[in-house]
């Protein structure tokens, strides 16, 4: 249960806060053992089975595409198959590699491995993902290659013309280099050790100011630091003079922090320059980066942020194409997975489907509770308009644990205002209070991709110190 719920979860969230990824799979399997599912039913071979070749699943290309609703046929002049299913069409030469994809007018070459047995064609299980944009898996325990066709659930779902309504405004601002500037506050109180009830604050206040295109940000921020609280435990704490000096130089350092970022989330890095670095003996005037494509590739993930912003900037950007792609973030381990997705939909409806807002003199406004586990959800979304336009929206989210509310989350926008207000409060433990505003206005500056003068990779420093 606490399984399925956390997909659901992760797939919900994903949406919300606009976030995709890709998982890694492999299989390993004997060919009498191996099943494929497609959406939740298991696909009833007539004669030929998928097979395993080098830790790979392959199924018959033919019988499989037929399964899925696909006309298949074969130009034996041109040596060429041909399926067609909706508006996706597939060509290829058998015993070649390279395999033509037609979707939506818009083609592309996908390179695949076959495998020709006693005349038939199999193809990989991961291929029919590419080529159709299914999320695809594999269930260990069932030795059952997973694929499900989440346009198709979107399809028998809730309309989201509401929410598409509103995409089209948020994705003005994308299109459009935006100057913005704005001011923040925070505190936080937390216990001095174990055995002190007493709270310890930390204050603290900034500026920060920038450019935000579609794919590049640049931003300054200055942050001062109220270290009352903080010296006040090093004084009380710190186990010899040395030890405390040493605290007292950093926590004066925060008292008036100034950091400079950059980010390409084409390129996939992110710079940092902040003159507090040289308190750890790095150089506070040179830039340092993550390489997002490295971090990404460490961890066996195969991510082009390349790609990624060309995917997303050549389509229209509808709601279902975010939940699609939150879908296609959660892994997909178990023959019950299917399900889940089912309810993730259904819950997805449940927020943002058009029969979730009540239409209001100011706007439209969804409201959705959950609990389970003795977690409680409430969130309120107000999308806000002004006769038939969209102007910005008014979202509010409170959790708690068993009746007692530990977290809210207040965030709107006002066409070219905005704010946010977090707080978490854990009785004895924690309080946090969070405040942001934030003004923009259109602009022909342009966003640079990099910095330029002293430029060191993070990775490179963390393997020379590993």
């Amino acid at each position: 249960m606490m399984k399925h719920t956390l997909k659901k979860f992760v797939a919900v969230i994903s949406t919300i806060t606009m976030i995709a990824g890709i998982s890694v799979i492999s299989y390993a399997a004997d060919n009498n053992d191996i099943h494929l599912q497609i959406n939740g039913e298991n696909v009833a071979f007539d004669n030929l089975k998928p097979i395993n070749r080098q830790n790979r699943v392959f199924v018959p290309f033919r019988d499989t595409l037929q399964q899925m609703g696909a006309e298949v046929s074969y130009n034996d002049a041109e040596h060429l198959t041909t399926a067609k299913r909706g508006d996706t069409v597939i060509t290829f030469h058998p015993g070649e590699t390279n395999v033509t994809v037609t979707k939506n007018g818009q083609t592309k070459e996908l390179e695949t491995s076959m495998v020709i047995s006693s005349g038939n064609t199999y193809i990989p299980v991961r291929f029919l993902g590419e080529a159709f944009d299914y999320p695809v898996g594999w269930d260990d325990s069932k030795k059952t290659a997973l694929l499900i066709d989440t346009d198709k659930l979107l399809s028998d779902a809730d309309s989201f013309s509401i929410m598409n309504r509103y995409m089209e405004y948020n994705s003005a601002y994308a299109k459009q280099p935006y100057v913005f500037k704005g001011t923040f506050s925070f505190e936080f109180n937390m216990p001095y050790d174990e055995t002190v009830r007493e709270l310890m604050p930390i204050k603290g206040n900034g500026t920060f100011e920038g450019i935000s295109e579609q794919d590049k940000q640049n931003m300054s921020m200055a942050m001062q630091l109220d270290t009352e609280g903080l010296k006040k435990y090093i004084a009380t704490e710190a186990p010899d003079e040395q030890t405390a000096e040493i605290a007292n130089n950093v926590v004066t350092a925060l008292e008036d922090i100034k950091i400079n970022y950059i980010t390409d989330i084409s390129t996939g890095k992110m710079y940092m320059q902040c003159p507090m670095f040289a308190l750890a003996g790095m150089d506070g005037d040179a830039w340092y980066y993550f390489d997002l494509n490295e971090i990404y590739s460490f961890m066996d993930i195969d991510m082009n942020f390349t790609e990624l912003m060309e995917m997303v900037t050549g389509n229209d950007m509808t709601f279902e194409y975010y939940i699609k792609n939150a879908l296609s973030a959660v892994p997909l381990t178990s023959v019950n997975d299917y399900n889940d997705f089912e309810s993730s939909i259904s819950t997805f409806v449940a927020l943002f489907g058009d029969s979730a807002f009540e239409q209001q003199a100011d706007g439209y406004v969804s409201q959705f509770d959950f609990s389970e586990n003795g977690t409680d959800v409430h969130l309120t979304f107000k999308i806000l308009s002004s006769g038939e336009s969209i102007i910005g929206y008014d979202m509010n989210i409170s959790g708690g644990i068993s009746g007692t509310n530990f977290i809210t989350l207040n965030a709107s926008q006002n066409n070219t205002d905005a704010t946010v207000v977090f707080n978490l409060n854990v009785p004895d433990v924690l309080n946090m209070v969070f405040n942001c505003g934030m003004t923009m206005e259109p602009t022909e500056q342009k966003a640079i991709s990099q910095p330029s003068g002293n430029i060191i990779n993070m990775m490179d420093m963390m393997e020379e110190v590993a």
